[in-house]
């Protein structure tokens, strides 16, 4: 990893303005051509899909798929093997996308198969757990600049197996110590055995852990603005302490307002709160590279790419709402199965998430950029 201060990690801005000269197309219609290509491919492979495959099979190993694409884009920043670096598009990103699958597979299989209780389709236990891993790498990365880890170890290869193994062995502590599926005891799925009886109700501890992802892709749109201009708190830990304490901070008043004051319950305001504000945040991340309003300063820059991030976050859902009946058939809403809410988390995250990353930073945005 070549810099793991959190304003290094727009998703590598700079590195995409040094090719610009090479793109026939440039931001932000770039951009918008990868947003609808990656939209209508993840649309379309859903359309395929056995609506309860999709939220069960799909939705796991996507997920799974996840905290490799963390590694490969934002920690090794596509240079690692070194072989790889040279290979040209779209080469290198089917390199990096088999990479992802062959990780996800492996990683995948042994949750599964690490079950006390042998199931069939993974359960709402399996499913939070490999999406709480995912946010656990996020933090890791993002907010701890993969700190101590990166003090510790020099090569890449072992660097991106620590990040994996305190994903999924530190996450499985941290599932355990906050997660309680009590609530959820009627339920078809439970299972006494694999119930982590944690400190607070499942949906609660999914809910708010959302909701600080969410708040810290935000707070990498202003590039971790007020801390950053603090030159004391640009270091690690200093600088993973500050930010933990102002997104955890952030994230409660947020959780307060919604569920606290609105009266809104987690799994609604997960999906239509937090989430369509993640995936907002993902577009002037990954697909516009950062480069929206670059002549600002911050936090004027941040405030501009807010804009953006919001204005995705209303349409966006909005539009796969539209499409779900056509794309998956009608989608009972609300307790105690809001199977449309759960549909709406794995379609925007759990599908189209993952498709932005491989076409705007496996794939470097080919063919329209050569």
């Amino acid at each position: 990893m070549k810099n793991t201060e959190p304003d290094s990690l727009e998703y590598r801005a700079e590195a995409g303005a040094s090719r610009a000269e090479t793109s026939s197309v440039g931001q932000p219609v770039l951009g918008m051509l990868a947003l609808a290509t990656s939209m209508a491919v993840s649309l379309g492979i859903i359309a395929l899909l056995d609506v309860d495959f999709f939220a069960t099979w799909t939705t796991f190993f996507v997920v799974a798929c996840v905290p490799a694409q963390i590694v490969i884009s934002m920690v090794w920043e596509l240079d690692y093997p070194a072989f790889a670096r040279n290979l040209k598009q779209p080469f290198k990103g089917l390199f990096f996308t088999a990479l992802m699958l062959l990780v996800a597979a492996v990683v995948a299989t042994a949750i599964y198969l690490a079950q006390p209780v042998p199931a069939g389709p993974p359960t709402p236990f399996v499913l939070m757990y490999a999406i709480f891993c995912v946010l656990v790498a996020f933090w890791l990365v993002i907010v701890w600049g993969c700190w101590p880890l990166s003090a510790l170890a020099g090569h890449p290869l072992a660097l991106g197996l620590g990040i994996l193994a305190v994903a999924y062995d530190g996450g499985f502590g941290l599932f355990r110590l906050l997660f309680d599926f009590a609530a959820l005891g009627g339920a078809p799925f439970y299972s006494a055995a694999m119930d982590p009886g944690g400190a607070f109700p499942a949906f609660h501890a999914l809910a708010f852990s959302v909701t600080t992802v969410s708040l810290l892709f935000f707070c990498v749109l202003f590039d971790f603005w007020p801390i950053s201009a603090f030159p004391a708190l640009r270091v690690q830990p200093a600088q993973g302490l500050a930010a933990t304490v102002y997104i955890l901070g952030l994230s409660a008043l947020a959780y307060w307002l919604g569920i606290g004051l609105l009266e809104m319950e987690p799994v609604p305001f997960m999906v239509h709160v937090s989430i369509g504000c993640l995936f907002g945040a993902l577009v002037p991340l990954i697909l516009f590279e950062g480069k929206l309003f670059a002549g600002l300063r911050q936090p004027l820059k941040g405030l501009g790419q807010c804009t953006v991030a919001v204005i995705a976050a209303v349409l966006l859902p909005a539009l796969y709402r539209a499409v779900a009946p056509l794309v998956s058939g009608p989608l009972v809403s609300g307790a105690p199965g809001y199977q449309y809410e759960f549909w709406m988390a794995s379609a925007l995250l759990a599908m189209t998430f993952p498709v932005m990353v491989v076409v705007g930073k496996f794939l470097d945005f080919w063919p329209w950029r050569r």
